[in-house]
C-alpha cells in the first residue's frame, strides 16, 4: 500500500473509532453545536455594546467556531493521544510495521478531518439558525483564520499531551488549560470587559486571538483579522511544534 493510501486508511480508521466513542463525540461535536443553539436563543435580541445595529450572535457565532476548533483541535487530541500512550498502544504501535510517524499523521489529518466537520457545522447552523453569515469578502480571512488556527492548536494539543502522566488525568489537564482562559477571552460573550492589565495577558494567549481572527470574517466593519492576533497564533504553533518534537513521548510515564 502507497504512502498517501496508507496515511487515508489510517485516517479511517481514526474517523471510525472517534464517531464510535459517545462520550468523544458529545464534547467534540455536539457540545460546541448546542452552546451555540441555547446562547443563540437565549439571546437572539441582542446586540454588541456600542453598536446597536450590529447583533450579538454576529460575534457570538465565529465564537462559538473557535471554542469548537479548539476543542477537536486541543482537548481532543490531547486526551486521545495521552490515552493511547498510558494504555500502552502508542508503544506497541512502534513494534507493528506501520511506521510512527505515520501512524501520528494519520491521528493529525483526523483531527484535521474532525475539525473542518465542527466548523463547517458551526458556521452552517449559524446561518439557517440565525441567520448570521460572514461578511461580504471575508471568507478568504475566514479560512485562513480556521486553518491556521487548527494547525496551532493541534501542535499545542501535541505539545501538552506530553505532561498528561495517565489517561484519568486527561480530561482535568486538557480543560482546565482551556476552559477558563475561553471564558474570560470573551469567546461566548461579545460584551466582556476586562481590566486593561488583564486584558492585555489574555490578548497574549491564542484562544483570544483566534477568537478575533474569527470574528473579523463576520463583523462588516472589519477589514480582516488584526497583524497582532496572527501573530500570536503564528508563535504558538511555533511553540507548540517545537515543544511537541522535544518532549513528546511514545512510551508511558513510569
Amino acid at each position: 500500500m502507497t504512502g498517501p493510501r496508507l496515511l487515508w486508511h489510517q485516517v479511517g480508521l481514526e474517523q471510525r473509532a472517534f464517531w464510535r466513542n459517545p462520550e468523544m463525540a458529545f464534547f467534540t461535536f455536539a457540545l460546541p453545536v448546542g452552546l451555540l443553539l441555547v446562547f443563540g436563543f437565549t439571546s437572539a435580541n441582542d446586540v454588541v455594546p456600542g453598536r446597536p445595529g450590529l447583533k450579538a450572535l454576529t460575534f457570538l457565532v465565529p465564537g462559538i467556531l473557535a471554542f469548537g476548533i479548539i476543542i477537536a483541535a486541543y482537548g481532543t487530541l490531547a486526551a486521545t493521544i495521552a490515552t493511547l500512550r498510558s494504555d500502552g498502544v502508542l508503544k506497541r504501535i512502534r513494534a507493528t510495521p506501520l511506521a510512527p510517524g505515520m501512524y501520528l499523521a494519520g491521528q493529525l489529518t483526523s483531527v484535521l478531518v474532525t475539525s473542518l466537520v465542527v466548523g463547517v457545522s458551526t458556521i452552517v447552523l449559524g446561518r439557517l439558525a440565525f441567520g448570521i453569515t460572514p461578511r461580504g469578502g471575508g471568507i478568504p480571512a475566514l479560512i485562513g483564520s480556521l486553518a491556521l488556527g487548527i494547525v496551532c492548536f493541534a501542535a499545542l494539543g501535541v505539545a501538552v499531551s506530553a505532561i498528561i502522566p495517565r489517561a484519568e488525568a486527561a480530561g482535568a489537564i486538557t480543560n482546565g488549560t482551556y476552559l477558563p482562559l475561553a471564558l474570560v477571552s470573551g469567546t461566548f460573550s461579545s460584551g466582556l470587559t476586562l481590566p486593561a492589565w488583564l486584558d492585555h495577558v489574555v490578548s497574549a494567549f491564542p484562544i483570544k486571538a483566534l477568537t478575533d481572527s474569527l470574528r473579523a470574517g463576520y463583523d462588516p466593519a472589519s477589514n480582516g483579522p488584526s497583524a497582532g492576533s496572527l501573530l500570536v497564533l503564528a508563535a504558538w504553533t511555533v511553540l507548540g511544534v517545537v515543544l511537541a518534537r522535544r518532549y513528546f513521548r511514545w512510551e508511558p510515564s513510569r
